[in-house]
């Protein structure tokens, strides 16, 4: 079993690796993703390996000073992560009451504006079916189904046959903390689905898109498929799944839909994380922009 909590690198002092494998275990136990984890563990890793006090005696200068020397010059949405890994072990070591209070301040995070969703053009959609149409038909339907449900990356390449449920045009799908949701697809995605299950069918995979050795499509095959269908479609930028995602929600609000309706679709836990769509002007207001101001 890949205990993937596990500390990798050398750590000074035997406290601290004993405590930072406590906060990562329990992220694990949180449903965390596997990702997730190994990025807090190995900042947690590159920053204690130049600490030899214990965690619970570092101050909030010696913090600050630690990241003004070694983060000075990263973006500030990744100076932002970063200070939030360490923000979160030491929030955890103050609930496990092995100290009384973070030395972590609130002030030190810097203000990063949230960037809007970026999201195809009708026109760009329809260059991007044509493209996939010429390619093959599992990349056709990898493509129509993306955009036709807003499935992350990860919850396609989890997809099973069993999981479709063709007739009523639904799948399940396992998201973020392992949550079970239904989610929905066009009339056209249920024929291209049945079509392509009918000619691609490995006897052991239970995955619905798979390689033509008949195994599971991994999230990296998937991010690159969808960028080459992209690329070839002749897209101004750089294609990849999550606008996909980000195309089907803004699709869904243009045609008047609730976001919380748009919510749950997208598997969101929090109202607030959709929220962001409603900042998005409506598709008619632009194409009335276009169509007298060019």
């Amino acid at each position: 079993m890949d205990k993937f909590w596990l500390v990798t690198k050398i750590i000074p002092n035997s406290k601290n690796k004993e405590v930072i494998e406590e906060f990562l275990l329990s992220l694990k136990l949180a449903n965390r993703s596997r990702g997730t984890v190994i990025i807090y563990r190995r900042f947690l890793e590159r920053f204690f390996y130049d600490m030899t006090e214990p965690f619970h005696k570092l101050t909030a200068d010696q913090i600050l000073q630690w990241f003004l020397k070694n983060e000075a010059n990263v973006k500030e949405v990744t100076y932002r992560m970063r200070l939030s890994v360490l923000s979160s072990f030491y929030t955890f070591c103050v609930q496990e009451r092995y100290l009384e209070k973070s030395p972590i301040k609130s002030r030190w995070f810097p203000r990063v504006p949230k960037s809007m969703p970026k999201y195809l053009e009708k026109e760009e959609i329809a260059k991007m079916r044509v493209q996939g149409e010429v390619t093959s038909l599992r990349n056709q339907v990898v493509v129509e189904f993306m955009l036709t449900t807003g499935c992350r990356v990860g919850e396609v390449h989890l997809l099973n046959k069993e999981d479709l449920d063709l007739e009523n045009r639904t799948a399940r799908v396992k998201g973020k903390g392992k949550k079970i949701r239904t989610v929905h697809f066009t009339e056209k995605c249920a024929v291209l689905l049945e079509k392509y299950l009918n000619l691609w069918r490995p006897r052991r995979s239970p995955a619905v898109f798979v390689t033509r050795m008949g195994t599971r499509l991994s999230i990296r095959m998937i991010q690159v498929l969808i960028r080459d269908v992209g690329k070839d479609a002749e897209l101004t930028s750089r294609l990849h799944p999550h606008r996909l995602r980000h195309t089907f929600a803004t699709e869904l609000l243009a045609k008047g839909a609730e976001l919380s309706f748009i919510g749950d679709e997208l598997g969101h836990s929090d109202i607030g994380t959709t929220q962001i769509y409603a900042k998005l002007p409506k598709r008619e207001i632009i194409s009335l922009y276009r169509k007298y101001m060019g």
